[in-house]
């Protein structure tokens, strides 16, 4: 049986750790308003798997945005 290996990761490379926060102390993750996530997916042409991005609006910032407009 495996054991279960953590890896500490340094917070100068951490996404997580470098993403600035809001006031109140909330990580808030996004590239100018775009948060982009990953999946791996079979290719149904090639039968290999490959990674797979999409694009989704940060709600937060869409917030914002809206707020300010008003």
């Amino acid at each position: 049986m495996d054991e279960a290996r953590i890896t500490r990761i340094d917070p100068a490379g951490d996404p997580f750790t470098a993403a600035p926060t809001r006031e109140d102390g909330v990580v808030h993750i996004c590239n100018d308003g775009w948060i982009t996530i990953g999946q791996m997916v079979i290719d149904p042409e090639t039968g290999e798997e490959v990674e797979e991005f999409a694009q989704y609006l940060c709600q937060r910032c869409q917030l914002r945005l809206e707020e300010a407009r008003a």
